[in-house]
């Protein structure tokens, strides 16, 4: 039993080929892992937009369905809102609002009501949110009540 010269060298990875793997893939972990956090906290961002509009449309829901006024409230400073007589929910604190309301409801610094009523028209208003260089617009429509969400724009 004769051996071939080159089964005997081992197979396998040499040293120099492993850290240049690993230095591929450090470089690569370095360009993804600061895009990824950017990532989730657009979705975040897009989440919270949805839920704003979403609760608007629940308190409109409300006001048809049971005939009486309901009411949307939001705490741009506490960064809460609350559905009607629902508990109050908490917003992403890395978000920026800004209420438009009608005069009559404005119910404190940062506080005010979007007010439905049982035909499904609302005192109407607007509610901005912004992250970073994202901005959306949640509108209002107070003769329909309609909610609608769009891109800000000045």
């Amino acid at each position: 039993m004769s051996t071939h010269p080159n089964q005997s060298r081992v197979k396998g990875f040499s040293l120099l080929e492993l850290i240049v793997v690993m230095a591929i893939m450090a470089l690569g972990f370095a360009y993804i892992a600061p895009n990824f956090a950017r990532t989730v906290e657009s979705v975040r961002f897009k989440s919270a937009v949805r839920e704003v509009a979403s609760g608007l449309r629940q308190v409109r829901g409300i006001a048809l369905s049971q005939g009486r006024e309901a009411v949307f409230f939001l705490d741009v400073d506490a960064h809460r809102y609350r559905i009607d007589r629902r508990k109050p929910q908490a917003l992403p604190e890395a978000l920026d609002l800004t209420l438009e309301t009608a005069q009559a409801e404005l119910t404190g610094p940062g506080q005010g009501n979007i007010r439905f009523f049982p035909d499904g028209s609302a005192t109407g208003g607007r509610i901005v949110l912004t992250w970073e260089k994202l901005k959306k617009r949640v509108d209002i429509n107070w003769l329909t009540g309609r909610v609608t969400v769009a891109d800000y724009a000045e």
